[in-house]
């Protein structure tokens, strides 16, 4: 399985614009071509950020999706009206190595970087960590591994029904022992950077 991102940078106080309209037009592909994009904004870090996120089984499947709705003339006229409230964007592509739950209403993306040294090792640790942490907090706990980008990235994905729930799967993990155990044997493997983001879907 993959999945697709487009982080989009909004102007200036034109967030809610790019929202409406994002949500528009994803709620006509997914109604017009059985996509499942959904549309989040990120809590607590950039506020002109947003990301339009689908999955798809293959990446054929994403390519015919791509074909059929740059050549559909209703959204080549809705494109044409991005520029007014959409400064910049960036499409990114991953590889699902292990799926995360069912969609809520908040997630997290936690962000790591395995070492160049110990690529094949390291993604491995990783499934087993994202096995590990899904068992300790009783959510499952995706991996997604980049395709396009920064192919050393690991990306961990979990969603919850609130913030705090997001929190609470954090706190579960920093107190369990085995879990404190596989963090500190991490270090061989990844780089000793780690990053947060908190996204709050809005359609």
């Amino acid at each position: 399985m993959y999945v697709t991102g487009r982080e989009i940078m909004a102007h200036n106080g034109r967030l809610p614009n790019a929202i409406a309209l994002a949500s528009g037009m994803t709620a006509t592909m997914n109604e017009q071509y059985g996509s499942s994009f959904g549309v989040s904004v990120e809590i607590g870090g950039s506020l002109n950020k947003l990301w339009i996120s689908g999955f798809w089984q293959t990446l054929d499947e994403y390519q015919s999706f791509v074909d059929a709705y740059t050549a559909d003339p209703k959204f080549q006229v809705a494109m044409g009206t991005v520029d007014s409230v959409m400064a910049d964007g960036e499409d990114q592509i991953g590889m699902v190595l292990r799926a995360p739950g069912e969609r809520k209403e908040f997630a997290s993306m936690n962000t790591g970087r395995v070492k160049s040294t110990h690529f094949a090792q390291g993604i491995e640790f990783a499934v087993k960590a994202a096995e590990l942490c899904s068992s300790i907090t009783g959510n499952e706990l995706g991996l997604v591994v980049p395709v396009t980008g920064d192919r050393f990235e690991i990306n961990f994905v979990a969603y919850a029904d609130s913030l705090q729930g997001l929190r609470d799967n954090d706190e579960q993990l920093g107190a369990n022992e085995e879990y404190q155990t596989m963090f500190a044997a991490s270090q061989e493997m990844f780089e000793n950077q780690y990053s947060t983001r908190f996204l709050r879907f809005v359609s």
